[in-house]
């Protein structure tokens, strides 16, 4: 679990953080206003100051905040004037939004306030759906609205361009104020003895007393929606409109009211939207109705106090918890309250009754998971309420924080006291949680800070120093070191507020301003909802004040004594060696019932019987009776074992491809059998196969469908077939193989290799023929390939003619032939045949004797097959090459604990995965979790990840009844999946596992391409079409999305990175040696590209992120040498980044590359043998012609798909994902086999063929590390 932050205020109004990953209180900087309540939500900090005013502080975000402005320039072609901007008074703005229905005009899109700056100018956007467009960005349609294209045609009419230009929240780690209900209070305010000037006194101020922010979990809402609701000091409830993670300040406050004679002195709003008030009189108030298309909810309800004489003065609510705090201190717990379902149930919203807790708190807090946390009564202590789950919300008991508390020297020197204050900067050694870097650590600002006063202001009492604003119409209510200026109205200008004489953010202090001290400070306010603890895992926040340990006191002489005594009495290692074992485990038979499935027939009962003896085994599959046997076969033939379970029947896949079948599956009784079996599957086929422990630095990684982990460790074949002068040599014996026959080589016949054939020919022999043929070129004619075969060496004895014809075929087209030099050949006798490639021939050699040569016709690297024919027997054929021969169908999968979507690594150790939530976890270089016992793992850590799944309802309307779920026959089904052919109800959906656990109920998907109505429908002419959210008189169907989210609990060797949640990750390292920096490229989830600095091998978690500008939101990302990084934007453009070198490796600007034709790139790979990409539609693309003087490239070439591709598994149309390594270029099609590219070679970067493997349901692989 990422660390997050517990907020607390001390007595003195100072604001401190402590870590889940740390154990001490930090204060923030004091810039010159005390704080008197606090409300958090992750990355956001919404405070009532001393001031009795707003003010926001926005942390810990790796990505600004950026709001991209767009502004359409409309224009009409006219008989007479040509293109003007002269619009008909029926069309849209001359400046609009997408549709026409606002005005845009660039010089009215002012900043919203003073905590925001411009980057750059207007600009035009100069791509269209990928495609792009000319240098003045101009796209045509016939009128408005319409369909817009990149090229003029007689009948376009109209025209329109798109300006952009992007802003950028300026104020991260600062606190920002919040303009109040009315401009201003005073003229004049001293803050940390600087006199602030305002410039109105016209209107009466009315002060805050309350703030609560929330309702980040509001179902259906945009992501980053927030909920923020204060009370005022004339107890009125305000509303702050438009508050995101885009926009921290929001809009405006609106008031909300309350019913006649209510009076609100304190609210808090969970995160789920759930809103409770406290009243002055003691009741409570709780807002209902609240929901997506209505955030500020419909009415209020009352709820009576817990007790006649009993006033609520303070409540707090969670997701399904609602706690509460009376008047004389007693805490309360509210029964019945699910904040998920309050919007729709007012039952559920206000709860059932009261429970009274043990126990005297001044404040209480709720996280956004149910933990709660409050502030001692007698001793203002802060307090965390433990055992609290889902099945007991109220928890056993309260437990102290004993955290120290460390704050800055220059800001609380003067009113700490001395006496409780112990400093140890150089007497004492600090604790190691000073040196922890949790998530404050982090808070850096990678854009400029906010405009703030002078920072070296002198401190004189009797000195006032006047701050004058350049903007005197803006309002501010505080200005000090570390603040920002916030402002309702438009700016009259771009420029900042306050002069930029500083411009240093809110972050801590450096370590020397810091000291450290058993100090328990009275604590006066707590807020937790930004906190995420888990409850069997509490962080390190409850050790005694052992701050001023150190190492001499470990090391005591009693100390010492004590230890050497206790290692006395442990027995001695030999004591037990002339025992004999209690367990004989060199050899053991385990027995099973299941069922199986053979020749893709029924599954039928089995008994399974693995019999293990000293390093082999055998699976044997025995009839019900247990006597006679099904199958049988050795499990040094299993080259992979995984899941393949299907809701309610736990199946696994073993795959045996040199076998018949080649794939047995095998269905259990329950998942607990599943996973032992395959925890005996995995031990023992890792011992047989020598893959234990961890894997090498150059394993190829790969990811099934079900989220498993697989990885090949390529050094044990290294090893096996590097025999001589490093050269791999593979042997394959002939003997009873009869002619006509085919040898797959595995391996291109680049320069050095040899081939040497040996066999007999014959007595009765006219001719014979041996071919070294290239992979086939499809074409397709009328929907149907045509095959055309490719030989690149064709030798054929003609023993008649007494000669040895030489040949080759491209494209089904036989060449010239060569026959001279006779026939070394003899008919009954033996033969050896040895061919030797060179840069420009084939060098052949026959008995020891050089014959002929043959130039090559066809790039030699496209060899794939070795076939013969004709009356000879063969006996042996030896490869040597100077690449390492893979086999595809040969290699041993293992599976490693955990669960993710997609994984990268690199040659030096370092991997990184994205699991389904978009979370990134980084490999530790442990192995073993999830199925595997704790004696098979090792470093291995827990690990969630979550999943939706949907379904979709489909409706047709009739004139009489409208919309119903009675379609016509030829329809789809009512309830289905995406496609309309798989009939899928949300009865039927069942979970995977047991592992998995649902996390939230069906609930309807508003966030469907194409957008949808408030309902959730999208309407379209007919099934199926393109459909669009608003109804029009010619659509007769629709349908809308629902959603279930279930999540797994996991083991593996991963360790969890940060909050930042990814879309994509590449890794190269900068240079050779061992430890070298590694170039990280990674997409966040809005498609921002970013850099992780200080990434090497004993650090691949790195430091902290660095944004990259980018103008367009991105879908892949991808760097092959570090200085070569290419992507893919999400409207199908590649970009080519520009400018990188080893001192700035994020580079300086992005090249755009137009797609290919027709297609829209949708994810890329790039190393050093090419650029490779695959579109929407399935189809492969490699990039040609880069160089070091264009190292775009010229064009795109297609790999087209043929037949071994759509003939390797069912349902295969195109390829899923391509990597790409230093050599080798993978890739995965959408039907679930690992493919490799044969052929690839400098004459023809595209390669020629495919070598398939298994069919595995994978969907991801990564093959970059393999050099």
């Amino acid at each position: 679990m990422p660390s997050s932050l517990l907020f607390g205020i001390s007595n003195e109004g100072r604001v401190h953080t402590l870590s889940t990953t740390g154990s001490m209180w930090r204060e923030l900087p004091y810039v010159g206003q005390e704080f008197k309540k606090l409300s958090a939500v992750p990355h956001f900090l919404w405070a009532l100051g001393g001031d009795h005013q707003i003010y926001v502080y926005v942390h810990g975000l790796d990505i600004p905040i950026r709001v991209k402005e767009e502004a359409y320039e409309n224009e009409r072609w006219l008989p007479i004037e040509g293109f003007t901007s002269r619009l008909l008074p029926t069309d849209r703005f001359r400046f609009s939004n997408a549709d026409g229905t606002i005005d845009r005009s660039i010089d009215k899109i002012r900043l919203p306030s003073m905590a925001w700056q411009w980057e750059g100018d207007w600009q035009l956007e100069l791509t269209l759906d990928g495609q792009p467009l000319d240098h003045n960005g101009w796209t045509y349609a016939v009128d408005f609205p319409a369909t817009f294209h990149s090229k003029k045609q007689w009948k376009s009419c109209v025209r329109r361009r798109l300006w952009v230009r992007s802003r950028r929240y300026s104020a991260m780690n600062s606190w920002c104020a919040i303009a109040p209900l009315h401009k201003d209070a005073t003229n004049v305010k001293t803050i940390n003895q600087t006199t602030v000037f305002y410039s109105d006194m016209s209107e009466f101020q009315e002060p805050f007393i309350d703030i609560s922010v929330g309702g980040q979990h509001i179902v259906g809402t945009e992501p980053g929606t927030m909920l923020v609701w204060a009370v005022t000091s004339h107890n009125r409830v305000m509303f702050r409109t438009g508050v995101s993670s885009k926009s921290p300040e929001g809009a405006r406050w609106n008031h909300v009211q309350v019913p006649n004679g209510c009076e609100v002195c304190q609210i808090s709003v969970g995160p789920t939207g759930l809103v409770w008030a406290a009243l002055i009189d003691g009741r409570a108030l709780v807002r209902t109705g609240l929901n997506r298309d209505n955030l500020q909810g419909e009415s209020w309800v009352e709820v009576a106090s817990p007790g006649d004489k009993l006033r609520i003065c303070q409540v707090s609510v969670g997701t399904c918890a609602m706690w509460a705090v009376t008047h004389d201190k007693q805490v309360w717990f509210r029964k019945g309250v699910k904040g998920e379902a309050a919007g729709l149930s007012e039952e559920l919203a206000t709860g059932c009754g009261w429970v009274e807790m043990v126990g005297r708190m001044a404040v209480v807090s709720v996280t956004a998971n149910d933990q709660v946390f409050g502030v001692g009564a007698d001793d203002r202590l802060v307090y965390i309420r433990s055992g609290v789950c889902m099945e007991d919300l109220t928890g056993k008991r309260w437990r102290a924080l004993r955290a120290p508390l460390q704050v800055s020297r220059a800001s609380s020197n003067a009113s700490l006291n001395r006496d409780k204050f112990h400093r140890s900067f150089n007497t004492l050694s600090r604790p190691s949680s000073m040196v922890e870097q949790s998530a404050i650590l982090e808070w850096e600002d990678h854009s400029h800070s906010a405009p703030t006063a002078p920072t070296s202001l002198p401190v004189d009492l009797s000195t006032k120093i006047e701050v004058q604003p350049k903007n005197p119409k803006a309002w501010s209510p505080v200005h000090s070191v570390g603040s920002i200026v916030g402002t309702e109205v438009h700016p009259d200008t771009d420029e900042s507020v306050w002069s930029e004489s500083s411009r240093d953010s809110c972050i801590f202090a450096e370590d020397e301003e810091l000291g450290w001290a058993e100090y328990e400070a009275p604590w006066s306010w707590v807020e937790a909802g930004a906190c995420t603890v888990d409850p069997n895992q509490l962080p390190n926040w409850f050790g005694e004040s052992d701050c001023g340990t150190t190492n001499e006191d470990l090391e005591q002489p009693w100390r010492m004594k004590i230890l050497e005594e206790l290692k006395s009495r442990l027995p001695a290692q030999d004591a037990y060696t002339s025992y004999e074992q209690a367990i004989d485990t060199t050899s053991w038979v385990h027995t099973g019932e299941a069922r199986v499935n053979l020749k893709a027939s029924e599954f039928v009962d089995c008994v399974l019987q693995l019999e293990w003896v000293q390093n082999m085994g055998t699976l044997t599959i025995l009839n019900p009776d247990g006597a006679t046997t099904m199958h049988q076969f050795s499990l040094s033939d299993i080259t992979c074992v995984r899941l393949c379970s299907e809701p309610g029947c736990p199946r696994l896949a073993v795959h045996v491809p040199r076998t018949l079948p080649p794939v047995i599956r095998l269905q259990f009784t329950s998942d607990n059998l599943l996973e032992e079996w395959q925890a005996h599957f995995t031990t023992t086929c890792g011992k047989i196969q020598d893959a234990l422990g961890k894997p090498s630095d150059e394993s190829v990684w790969a990811i099934t469908s079900l989220g498993d982990i697989f990885v090949w460790d390529p050094t044990k074949l290294e090893a096996n077939q590097l025999r001589e002068d490093e050269f791999y040599i593979q042997k394959y014996d002939l003997s009873g193989k009869e002619s006509p026959f085919q040898l797959a080589l595995h391996v291109g016949c680049s320069p050095g290799t040899v081939i040497t054939l040996t066999g007999c020919i014959g007595d009765e022999a006219e001719r014979i023929g041996i071919n070294l043929d290239a992979p086939s070129t499809y074409k397709l004619r009328h929907k149907a390939h045509t095959e055309l075969e490719n030989t690149c060496l064709h030798l054929n004895p003609r023993f008649t003619d007494s000669c040895v014809v030489r040949n080759a075929r491209i494209d089904g087209k036989w060449g010239e032939e060569e026959r001279d030099g006779g026939n070394p050949f003899v008919r009954g006798q033996e033969f050896n045949l040895r061919i030797e490639t060179t840069e420009d021939a084939f060098l052949i050699y026959a008995n020891n004797e050089y014959f002929t040569s043959f130039r090559h016709r066809l790039p030699s690297h496209s060899v794939s097959m070795l076939s013969f024919w004709g009356k000879m027997q063969p006996f042996k054929v030896i490869i040597k090459s100077p690449t390492v021969i893979i086999d595809m169908l040969d290699l041993y999968w293992r599976q490693l604990g955990g669960h993710l979507r997609k994984i990268e690594s690199c040659n030096v150790g370092v991997t990184w995965g994205i699991g389904y939530d978009h979370t990134a976890w980084v490999y530790n270089g442990g192995w073993g979790g999830g199925f595997l016992g704790t004696l098979d793992s090792q470093n291995v850590h827990p690990m969630t990840d979550s999943q939706d799944y949907r379904v979709y309802e489909n409706q047709r309307w009739n004139p009489v009844t409208g919309y119903t779920s009675a379609g016509l026959p030829t329809d789809r089904y009512m309830w289905s999946d995406a496609t309309g052919k798989q009939k899928r109800t949300r009865d039927q959906v069942k979970l995977l596992s047991i592992r998995w656990q649902w996390v939230s109920d069906w609930m309807t998907d508003f966030h469907v391409p194409g957008g949808v109505d408030r309902e959730g429908w999208q309407y379209a002419v007919d099934f199926p079409s393109t459909y669009h959210a608003n109804k029009q008189f010619t659509d007769y169907v629709r349908r809308r999305r629902w959603y279930r989210r279930c999540a797994i609990a996991t083991t593996g060797p991963w360790q969890e990175l940060g909050h930042t949640k990814l879309l994509d990750v590449s890794l190269q390292p900068v240079n050779d040696y061992a430890d070298s920096v590694v170039s990280v490229w990674a997409l966040a989830s809005g498609g921002q590209a970013m850099m992780r600095i200080g990434v090497s091998t004993s650090n691949p978690l790195g430091h902290v992120w660095e944004h990259v500008n980018t103008d367009q939101p991105l879908s892949s990302i991808s760097c092959g040498p570090y200085k070569q990084v290419w992507a893919t934007g999400k409207k199908g453009c590649a970009y080519y980044r520009l400018g990188i070198t080893e001192e700035k490796l994020e580079g300086e600007k992005w090249v755009t590359v137009e797609p290919p034709s027709g297609g829209q790139l949708k994810q890329i790979s790039v190393n050093i043998i090419g650029v490779w990409a695959v579109d929407h539609r399935g189809h492969l693309h490699v990039r040609k012609e880069i160089t070091s003087v264009f190292p775009e490239g010229t064009h795109w070439q297609t790999i087209t798909v043929d037949p071994p591709i759509l003939n390797s598994a069912p349902n295969t149309t195109g390829f899923k994902h391509v990597s790409v390594g230093k050599t080798q270029v993978w890739a995965t099609t959408n039907g679930g086999v690992i493919v490799r590219r044969e052929g690839i070679c400098p004459a023809n970067p595209a390669g020629s063929g495919w070598d398939m493997g298994i069919a595995g349901n994978w969907q991801h692989v990564c093959v970059r590390a393999f050099s």
